[in-house]
């Protein structure tokens, strides 16, 4: 169907791309050839929105020597100029009217800064129509029951990570477990034991970091759950104890079967976002980040710049076309390699991502930091406040 859809709707139309987000149920199944005319149509419609209306954009562009005209096939999308994340630290980057935000997005500051990205209403609303289909897409659960380590939409605020968090009541019936900043593990353990013969799934969610407060509390009170092989267990966010010291995947998940007697590893899943990005990745049950048809995803080479094969570890870079509030085309200090570009073994199609650490070493951080000088420097030529119009 999708094929016959293509010879008359033109992919530089928006609405098919909200029709894609919003109500496509089987994206994850297209070939890699409309998957490829797909993301040169969406992604170059949305270049050339943020040339026009964004100015700071396009003089970067202009100094980059990048219009949107030299984008004429999908291997040219590479040209469209990155922007680092750390720019969202620095200055405003926007592509709208001060008055069509609605969302001011941060990030948690685990540096010591924070990034803020602005969100008008379609932006933010193909991010939720994007994060519920991917989960439909990836999980294909039904009759759930979901179990929130963090706090509701209306405590998260602008904290982008507990807001998406919260967001999965647009998915799920859920339930939150911290109020007015606390968390209540035990109130955690009764709902499981509560809900678990009464729902065919039940999904627990949250930060690493607190699964493993909730396991330390079941240590402490020698609690153990049976019956869990319905339960699924997905992680988003950082990978690190407040210590700094990296959480081991591995350890993470026997400790999961310790407490959760009867736990598949296979439903054990993590979903990847950041501020910056305007859609999420989720794991299937081959541990594979699927990414959907509509961003694309490089992995550049930290001293060269240049793009590496598949299979080889770089900064990683999203172009993704679903934010019209700002230009989504983003250089990440997050290390990582393309693990999948065709079909996985789940059956799903696209790319596949495994994101492997932050920028970490002294030598690495140099390369990345040289990144930022280099692109920054000429994206901060366009002021500190923003476009105005």
């Amino acid at each position: 169907m999708i094929k016959e859809r293509l010879e008359f709707i033109p992919l530089t139309k928006l609405e098919y791309l909200d029709d894609l987000v919003y109500q496509n149920n089987d994206y994850f199944n297209y070939d890699i050839e409309v998957i490829q005319k797909l993301q040169f149509g969406f992604i170059k419609q949305a270049y050339t929105h943020h040339y026009k209306v964004n100015k700071d954009f396009r003089n970067y562009s202009n100094r980059r020597g990048v219009k949107p005209d030299d984008i004429k096939k999908h291997e040219d999308l590479i040209k469209i100029p990155l922007i680092p994340s750390s720019i969202f630290k620095l200055k405003i980057v926007k592509s709208c009217n001060e008055n069509e935000i609605i969302k001011v997005c941060t990030s948690s500051g685990t540096k010591g800064s924070i990034s803020k990205v602005y969100r008008d209403e379609v932006t933010l609303n193909r991010f939720l129509g994007a994060m519920q289909t991917v989960i439909d897409n990836t999980l294909g659960l039904d009759d759930v029951f979901c179990i929130n380590l963090g706090p509701s939409t209306e405590e998260a605020g602008d904290l982008w990570f507990s807001y998406v968090l919260s967001l999965m009541d647009m998915v799920f019936p859920m339930e939150n477990f911290i109020v007015d900043g606390n968390f209540y593990p035990q109130k955690v353990v009764d709902q499981v034991c509560d809900v678990v013969d009464r729902f065919e799934n039940i999904v627990i969610i949250g930060a690493p970091i607190m699964f493993i407060e909730l396991m330390k509390h079941m240590e402490d009170h020698d609690i153990k759950i049976d019956k869990c092989k319905s339960i699924m267990f997905i992680t988003a966010g950082g990978w690190k104890r407040a210590s700094g010291q990296a959480i081991s995947k591995k350890e993470f998940c026997e400790q999961l079967k310790k407490y959760f007697i009867g736990m598949s590893e296979e439903n054990s899943r993590d979903i990847f976002n950041m501020v910056e990005l305007n859609t999420i990745f989720c794991e299937c049950n081959k541990k594979i980040k699927h990414s959907p048809p509509w961003v694309k995803i490089y992995i550049i080479d930290p001293f060269t710049l240049e793009l590496v094969k598949d299979g080889e570890v770089g900064l990683i870079a999203y172009l993704d076309p679903t934010a019209v509030s700002f230009p989504c085309f983003i250089l990440t200090d997050d290390v990582g390699k393309i693990s999948l570009n065709g079909q996985c073994e789940c059956g799903r199609t696209g790319q596949g991502l495994e994101i492997i650490r932050r920028v970490e070493s002294k030598e690495s951080r140099g390369c990345a930091l040289k990144i930022d000088k280099r692109y920054s420097t000429e994206y901060y030529k366009g002021g500190a406040n923003g476009t105005k119009f």
